[in-house]
């Protein structure tokens, strides 16, 4: 490993050199480095404000952004002073950033707006505890934090840039994942989006390939063959479980989906896990 002053090139897949949380309130604080750093470097902005000069011009950053700067990118941003402001910030390198980057949609600009996320703003303080504390094994978990924090970053980002109506349709989807066993009829999927059944049923399967119906359906089944797979529950448990009340109904649909009868398909699997 390379190592220069407090910066650092990894040879590792991914490798966390730096984080923390910073408050800034009573003074202006901030970075000037005309050349950059040799690693990446993300900031996350989950109160007030960082104003960063991009070509001669300041340009305020709200909370909610994500700055990301790449190595030897100039870098000038700063936290006034009367504003109380947080920043999250990240110092990595390795031999996959820059693909897994690319991957997530992180480059080509600036500045990205997420959002305030609760369930990211866990994953950075998880990361910065880790770091500090350097338990065993710490450098794999923060690791996975930091591609954690970049997948769910990136999916904020694709979120919002969605067409309203495919946002609609996966808003939709994650519902249905939640209440698949409760046997919600289409209707009440499509009140939810202030629709009518049929023309909700076109935009799901326009967005889906899937009908409404059919789509819930393949929820079951996966649900179904995950209990048969890892669990010694009856097929008569398993259907009701699924949703699917009925031992004859549940093991027709499952035959048709799978081709084969659910006992079948739980013998295939336990050969194929000797």
């Amino acid at each position: 490993m390379k190592i220069k002053s407090s910066e650092q090139i990894s040879n590792e897949y991914l490798h966390v050199n730096s984080c923390d949380c910073q408050h800034f309130y009573k003074h202006d604080s901030g970075s000037l480095r005309p050349i950059g750093r040799v690693d990446y470097h993300i900031l996350y902005i989950t109160k007030g404000c960082c104003y960063i000069t991009e070509n001669n011009e300041e340009i305020a950053v709200p909370e909610g952004s994500l700055i990301v700067y790449l190595p030897n990118e100039r870098q000038e941003y700063k936290f006034y002073s009367g504003t109380e402001s947080t920043s999250y910030y990240i110092h990595f390198s390795g031999t996959h950033c820059a693909e897994l980057l690319q991957k997530f949609n992180l480059v080509n600009q600036r500045i990205f707006y997420i959002g305030i996320s609760s369930g990211l703003i866990n994953l950075f303080n998880s990361l910065v505890e880790e770091f500090q504390l350097k338990m065993p094994f710490y450098e794999f978990s923060c690791q996975s934090l930091l591609l954690n924090i970049l997948v769910v970053a990136s999916r904020k980002i694709r979120h919002k840039s969605l067409n309203p109506t495919k946002k609609l349709i996966e808003e939709v989807c994650l519902k249905m994942h939640a209440n698949y066993a409760a046997n919600l009829p289409i209707l009440h999927y499509a009140k939810t989006c202030n629709l009518s059944e049929s023309r909700f049923s076109h935009l799901f399967k326009e967005q889906t390939g899937k009908s409404p119906t059919s789509y819930l359906i393949n929820l079951k089944i996966e649900k179904a063959k995950d209990l048969l797979e890892n669990t010694d529950l009856s097929v008569l448990q398993i259907s009701e479980i699924v949703g699917l009340q009925s031992q004859n109904y549940f093991s027709r649909i499952f035959k048709k989906h799978t081709s084969r009868s659910p006992l079948k398909y739980r013998e295939a699997s336990v050969r194929m896990n000797k």
